[in-house]
Order: C-alpha cells, then sequence, then structure tokens
C-alpha cells in the first residue's frame, strides 16, 4: 500500500441556482478533510461541503449532530447552511488553516462499516451489487480516509475533462476514474483479491487449460427481513428510487360525523389494523401505527349515499388518489368513485333460477 496523494477538494456545490428541499437534522456519519456525509432524519444520507458550513473554521467530526438546509444540485442532493448542535460549546472544536488534518474514525460496527460504503457509493453514483462489492474491499483493506482521497482525486480528475478508457473510445465513469485509481494503490495480489476476475473468464482458462469445471459453491443462506431490520435495505433502495405514475387507494368504513361546505363534503377515518395477511418476505411491524385519512367528496358523489349510510349497519367503500398532507399529517384521499357496500351488494346480479321440471 502506497502513501496517499495530495489532497484535491471536490468542487463545491453552486448554492444559489439549486432549489431548496426543506429543513432537517442529522448526524455526522464521515467527515474527510473537505466533505462528508450527514444521516439526516428526512433526506436519508445526504452530501456536505466544507464551504456550506455556516461558522468558517468548524470542523465536522463523525457522531456530532448538526442541522442543515437540502438542495437538490445537479448532482443529487446536498446540504446547506450546516450549523453544529451544541450540547456543550467546550465540545465544538475550530482549527486554524496549519491545524493537522483530522483522520476519520475507522467503522467498527457491520452496521457503521455498511453506512461507509454506501456513503462512497452515493458519490460515484454506484448502485449495482458488485462495485458496492469492491469499495467494501476497498474500505477494509486500504481503510477509510485513504478510500475518500481517491473519491477526492477522481473528482478533480472528472472536474479536469475526465479519464478515457484504455482503447480512448470514450470517457470513464466517474466510479471507473475511482476504481481505475485504486488500482494503481495495490499490488498484483491485492488487485486479484479485490478485483477477481470473472466467472466467465475464470472459466475459459480452465477450459483452455483441460481442468475440470469448478463446482459452483452453494448459495447463501436467505436471511429473513424483519420491520426492526428495514432501514439499511431503504436506505441502499433510495440510491436508485424511481418514481410512481399512478397511485390509488379503496377505503371501507364509516365515519363519525360528515362536514358539508358547498360543494365539498369532507370525512376523516382512522386505521389501526389489523393488517390483511401479507405474502412471505414482507415485512409488517408488531402494532399497526395509527393513520389517518381525510376524505375529500364533492357534493354531488356524497348525495348518492348520504341516506343509505343512515343504516347502521352499511359502510362506505372509497376508492380514489392519494397524497401526504404535510399540514396536517394526514393522508389526503381525493374520491372518484363511493358506494354503500348494500349498495353495491344490491347492484349485483341474482344467481339463475334452475327451470322447474314438467310434472
Amino acid at each position: 500500500m502506497t502513501d496517499s496523494p495530495a489532497e484535491h477538494p471536490p468542487i463545491p456545490p453552486d448554492t444559489d441556482k439549486d432549489p431548496i428541499l426543506g429543513q432537517t437534522t442529522g448526524k455526522i456519519l464521515v467527515f474527510h478533510h473537505t466533505h462528508g456525509f450527514i444521516r439526516t432524519v428526512d433526506f436519508g444520507s445526504i452530501f456536505v461541503h466544507i464551504s456550506n458550513i455556516e461558522e468558517r473554521g468548524t470542523q465536522l467530526e463523525a457522531g456530532q449532530h448538526v442541522r442543515a438546509r437540502i438542495r437538490e444540485g445537479a448532482r443529487g442532493r446536498y446540504a446547506d447552511q450546516v450549523q453544529l448542535i451544541r450540547e456543550n460549546p467546550a465540545a465544538a472544536r475550530t482549527t486554524r488553516p496549519d491545524a493537522t488534518r483530522p483522520t476519520d474514525p475507522a467503522p467498527t460496527t457491520p452496521l457503521q462499516q455498511y453506512e461507509v460504503v454506501l456513503a462512497v457509493a452515493m458519490r460515484l453514483g454506484e448502485q449495482e451489487t458488485e462495485p458496492l462489492t469492491h469499495i467494501r474491499r476497498l474500505i477494509k483493506h486500504l481503510g477509510p480516509a485513504t478510500v475518500w482521497d481517491l473519491v477526492a482525486e477522481a473528482e478533480q480528475i472528472e472536474a479536469q475533462g475526465g479519464m478515457l478508457i484504455p482503447n480512448g473510445t470514450r470517457r470513464r465513469t466517474f466510479g471507473g476514474v475511482f476504481f481505475a485509481l485504486a488500482r494503481t494503490r495495490l499490488t498484483p495480489e491485492d488487485c486479484a483479491q479485490i478485483f477477481p476476475p470473472k466467472y466467465w473468464h475464470v472459466l475459459r482458462a480452465q477450459r483452455s487449460a483441460a481442468k475440470p469445471t469448478p463446482t459452483l459453491p452453494a448459495p447463501p443462506p436467505i436471511v429473513t427481513c424483519t420491520w426492526a431490520l428495514r432501514g439499511p435495505l431503504i436506505d441502499e433502495a433510495k440510491i436508485g428510487q424511481g418514481r410512481a405514475t399512478s397511485v390509488k387507494v379503496t377505503l371501507i368504513g364509516r365515519p363519525e360525523s360528515v362536514v358539508e361546505r358547498g360543494n365539498t363534503v369532507v370525512l376523516v377515518l382512522t386505521y389501526l389494523g389489523p393488517l390483511p395477511a401479507m405474502p412471505k418476505g414482507v415485512p409488517v411491524p408488531s402494532v399497526v401505527p395509527k393513520t389517518i385519512y381525510t376524505v375529500y367528496v364533492g357534493a354531488k358523489q356524497w348525495r348518492g349515499v348520504a341516506e343509505a349510510i343512515q343504516n347502521p349497519e352499511d359502510s362506505l367503500i372509497i376508492e380514489g388518489a392519494q397524497a401526504w398532507d404535510d399540514e396536517h399529517r394526514a393522508i389526503a384521499v381525493y374520491t372518484t368513485k363511493i358506494v354503500t357496500k348494500l349498495q353495491q351488494r344490491a347492484k349485483r346480479p341474482a344467481p339463475p333460477t334452475e327451470p322447474t321440471p314438467p310434472k
């Protein structure tokens, strides 16, 4: 393993043009030289640059609590106006321009190691299993400090025009630049361990040498995911989260009160469970949290069920679109169809009757 290269700080985000997503608090996951990551309450793991720290000279360290404003930049979300939350003012330390730079504390638990891998992968834009495995092996072999040095150096190369692949036909991706730099820090033996050849390469070499095909190892046991262990899975899924194009919800129940104003009717329904039987592999909480639904119904729609719902044995069946109402901390349901159970049952065709046999 060779010495780390000279530090190349990443390009700070442009905070003048990027839209603001909101305010949040969180904890410093890792901070190295000029940049790092915050694990926030509302936005997951977020990149932070030293230029976005409010108090100049404040040195952020892993484990410290901060508050920040989150923006959406060209390369993803990042923290702006970062302020250290000091429970004890003496605990915050500042550095002079000539002060010794801090070293990152080595991750000790599997969850801490996973968070460092996730933070590096998010910065590189890598989402697949194979590059995440390479990052984990590099952190274990070189240490997190050297890995963050490589990230900074890769960012500097990207800012200067990037790096071409060996045949010169195209530029490497940001992650490709990082891995190319990482290979220069490794011996051939270490490189073979961290970047093992793909299986089909190995198989081709074995066949050409007239060696028998190796027996594939047994697949690893399936780990059961519980509700309490869903957090790391959610963080990993957020790296490549998609976009829903349509949302539909169905509510069944009776309102305690009905509010009618003009051409709008408002109902409030609360759901406390129980949940229906779920397929194997779907984690569920042991106690279903209270969920409040605010239902908006058109007056014309309501007139079709207003009389029927007076029957205490009847219930509403409401279909519509849903969205989160942050102001009232409830799920807003915009009704597209409303009917009662008894009305729906009355519309069903009667079963055919058997013909009376002739006497």
